[in-house]
């Protein structure tokens, strides 16, 4: 039998076949938390190698538990709205469903590696002036917003149509799916604040985590000081 991350990849039916037949062991979980431990991990040290090879052993170490720590809070909450919007979805059901959309998530991070390095390699600057500095870390940052985000996104997106498949026929399949990809996002952001620094602000030390980590948050932070310098080109 196929591991659950090649199952996922290549015949997301057969998950679901499994999944309404009650035949997914909760062993098996560790196959898919294991593949997101080293997907996140390969990504991670090409997201901070801009910045220096400690930072990217750092970030190898952290994305794992960004993407993990945000599966397991979202699971939980995930469980409860299904079982107010009346799925009819136990707990476990709830867990492989959040775990599979984080599998398909870390399949697509995986193939935007090359992507990525690409990226890191031709276009960003290592050495300029503060604000050529600054712009090169804000381009960097929201760039990998991006690919994560897309990643969240097309993995939870693609188990849209399962998810239809496996609730009862009254309970409101597209709204629950809004609502867990709203969790996503929101924990998702919050705890990748709190876990920063990811991509390495060239104008502060190297450290696995920052001393005022629970310091304001993650959209504050965007919308008040990384775009608008990025529109204004730093003026």
């Amino acid at each position: 039998m196929n591991p659950l991350p090649f199952i996922l990849l290549t015949d997301r039916d057969a998950f679901w076949k499994r999944m309404q037949a009650q035949d997914l062991r909760w062993k098996e979980i560790l196959g898919l938390v294991l593949f997101v431990c080293l997907a996140c991990a390969l990504y991670g040290a090409v997201l901070a190698g801009w910045r220096s090879p400690l930072l990217s052993l750092y970030v190898a170490a952290k994305l794992p538990a960004l993407f993990l720590g945000t599966t397991a809070l979202v699971a939980i909450f995930n469980w409860m709205i299904a079982s107010f919007l009346g799925s009819g979805l136990s707990f476990k059901s709830s867990v492989f469903t959040v775990f599979a959309a984080m599998t398909i998530g870390c399949w697509i991070l995986l193939a935007l590696v090359p992507v990525s390095l690409f990226f890191l390699l031709s276009g960003v600057s290592y050495s300029g002036t503060h604000t050529e500095l600054q712009i090169a870390h804000n381009t960097i940052l929201m760039t990998h917003i991006f690919i994560l985000a897309l990643a969240g996104v097309g993995g939870n997106a693609a188990l849209l149509q399962g998810l239809r498949r496996i609730v009862r026929p009254r309970c409101p399949a597209t709204s629950l799916f809004f609502a867990w990809l709203a969790a996503f996002a929101f924990v998702g952001c919050q705890l990748s604040w709190i876990l920063r620094p990811f991509i390495g602000s060239p104008f502060f030390p190297i450290e696995f985590l920052r001393p005022d980590a629970l310091d304001r948050n993650f959209y504050e932070f965007v919308f008040t000081e990384v775009l608008p310098f990025l529109l204004t080109g730093g003026k």
